[in-house]
């Protein structure tokens, strides 16, 4: 569990700055000021920074999963809560609203969207 649990947890947070840094030097490049990221992990997950999150919070629970009992075992809700709140409440939702109003009338972010899953990228086509 502690192999497999902190190996999760490295790669959530390897995906997450990596798809925070790659975005983040986009919006440094004026060119790219009124414009949507489909480059890097940005081209395989329209949010795969909320997908490293998900990922790392998984890893944390499968690490500490050997040493929970009772009512402890309520921890394993932590990704699910974390997958919920990121896809329903607030996150992905709002984001995807406002890159509709802002880019959704224009092809290339149609064509985007609909060929670049939301948040778990195709393993196969």
């Amino acid at each position: 569990f502690t192999y497999i649990g902190c190996g999760l947890w490295a790669i959530g947070f390897i995906i997450e700055n990596i798809a925070d840094l790659q975005k983040r030097i986009f919006r440094t490049n004026p060119l790219n000021s009124s414009g949507f990221i489909t480059t890097g992990l940005w081209s395989i997950s329209r949010h795969p920074n909320y997908l490293g999150e998900i990922i790392l919070w998984t890893g944390l629970t499968v690490v500490c999963l050997p040493f929970l009992s009772g009512w402890e075992l309520v921890a394993v809700l932590s990704p699910i809560y974390t997958y919920l709140l990121l896809t329903r409440v607030s996150g992905i939702n709002l984001l995807e609203e406002y890159a509709e109003s802002k880019w959704g009338d224009m092809d290339l972010y149609i064509q985007y969207k609909s060929n670049t899953p939301i948040l778990f990228p195709r393993i196969w086509k």
